[in-house]
């Protein structure tokens, strides 16, 4: 393993009831392309209950993938983009809550560490 090993964003967002449409064709349409230019890779998009219930709220788990401790701290580094700032304000009535992680393989994080303290 090295530095380069995949850091994965997981994108967890609770939806009010009825939001589940207009959020997924909001996160393509306007969030997508510039979270591509930070290194961020799309990789699922997936939705809990898999139906959608009526007065029931879904859950979407967005998993994305950057290139390592490098495309990890570039993406960080432009988190606050007014575009990325413009769109989380722009959902707000869609989002009960939301929740952004992190993660790795765990074969990986010696070498992420090592990569993390040269960028910290």
């Amino acid at each position: 393993s090295d530095a380069t090993d995949p850091v994965y964003v997981l994108d967890e967002i609770e939806l009010h009831p009825g939001a589940l449409e207009p959020f997924l064709s909001a996160l393509a349409r306007d969030y997508e392309p510039h979270a591509r230019a930070r290194g961020m890779e799309r990789i699922h998009t997936w939705v809990t209950p898999p139906i959608e219930i009526e007065g029931r709220g879904n859950e979407v788990l967005v998993v994305w993938r950057l290139a390592g401790a490098e495309g990890f701290w570039a993406a960080r580094s432009r988190s606050a983009d007014p575009e990325v700032l413009d769109f989380w304000k722009a959902c707000e009535g869609y989002i009960v809550a939301r929740t952004r992680r992190y993660a790795a393989e765990s074969s990986a994080l010696p070498a992420l560490d090592a990569a993390g303290r040269q960028n910290a």
